[in-house]
């Protein structure tokens, strides 16, 4: 008797492959969050020194701000990463495994660049007002 509720060995792949972008939004979601909220403030801490109750105050409303957008953000980048595992299970390129890990890869890029540049655009935008420049900003981001 032949079971047939069990899926073929290349199914499992591909649902582990599509499971990447959701495990990395989800990654992104909670500890980016975090990240991006913490650097921006040690980077203003850096740049303005002590901030007042009222930038402290203006700031918790730009926090709730990042809350709410990072992860939307996430998961955008997310969805935008889904077609390379949909690449892999074109007739031709089934069963190959290089292909499918090189496809992997470029999901989880994908998934990670919105998020990375996020970070990176609030840093350089919110992190260094004025002419204040961090001592390790690399010079090729905007200051």
């Amino acid at each position: 008797m032949i079971d047939r509720r069990t899926p073929p060995a290349g199914d499992l792949r591909w649902m582990a492959g599509c499971a990447f972008p959701l495990i990395i939004a989800i990654a992104c979601a909670t500890i980016g969050t975090f990240f991006d909220i913490r650097l921006v403030a040690r980077s203003q801490l850096y740049c303005l020194g002590d901030l007042s109750s009222g930038e402290k105050f203006a700031g918790l409303f730009w926090d709730l701000g990042r809350t709410i957008l990072f992860p939307v953000i996430s998961a955008l980048s997310a969805l935008v990463s889904l077609p390379f595992q949909l690449l892999a299970r074109l007739p031709r390129l089934t069963g190959r495994i290089w292909l499918e890990l090189i496809l992997l890869a470029l999901t989880i890029v994908v998934s990670a660049a919105g998020p990375v540049a996020m970070v990176l655009y609030d840093v350089a935008t919110e992190g260094t007002p004025g002419d204040c420049v961090l001592p390790w900003w690399p010079s090729w981001l905007p200051a």
